[in-house]
């Protein structure tokens, strides 16, 4: 199951935080949400070393405010310092410390979604070429690429059971500059 919207920041707050808990109710086996998201807005280049520029700090603050309350419990990042950078906001508001998990390890990454069994949310911060890798293997389910100067799709992933999940995207709004 697909829908893709493109809704406010309030909305989206509501679908994370309160949709989530309802699959829980009807799903039979345990349920858990994965949040990926593309890094922000980069300085520029595509050097590993290249960070996060001032909308990509604002997008990422804005990022930690509405998932806040999602209850997420991990977050997984790349080595590259921009998906780090993204996540710090939200990490230091949970003082949750991010895993890093190579960005080409792909495989990896999903075997530690999958085999994870403690509830909560899990917020995954990759790359325009690995989030919708991940997504598929998932949930079975082909995403579009992400563009080059796109940086605002959150997919929320609702895995049910061993073989079963559920894809939401939505977009997520940055700053006005």
């Amino acid at each position: 199951m697909k829908t893709k919207l493109n809704l406010s920041r309030a909305v989206c707050r509501l679908v994370v935080t309160g949709l989530l808990p309802w699959a829980c109710v009807v799903a039979a086996e345990p349920t858990r949400a994965v949040i990926l998201v593309r890094h922000a807005e980069r300085a520029g280049g595509n050097d590993p070393s290249v960070g996060i520029n001032e909308a990509g700090r604002c997008r990422a603050t804005v990022l930690a405010g509405m998932l806040s309350d999602a209850k997420v419990r991990s977050i997984y990042t790349s080595e590259i310092a921009r998906t780090q950078q993204t996540a710090e906001p939200l990490a230091q508001k949970l003082s949750i410390k991010p895993e890093v998990v190579p960005a080409k390890d792909i495989d990896a990454l999903v075997a530690k979604l999958r085999a994870r069994t403690e509830g909560g949310t899990v917020l995954v911060v990759g790359h325009s070429n690995t989030i919708p890798a991940i997504v598929e293997r998932l949930s079975g389910e082909t995403e579009p690429a992400i563009g080059e100067g796109e940086y605002d799709r959150m997919f929320v992933v609702t895995l049910v059971g061993p073989n079963q999940a559920s894809v939401l995207m939505v977009r997520y709004p940055g700053c006005m500059q």
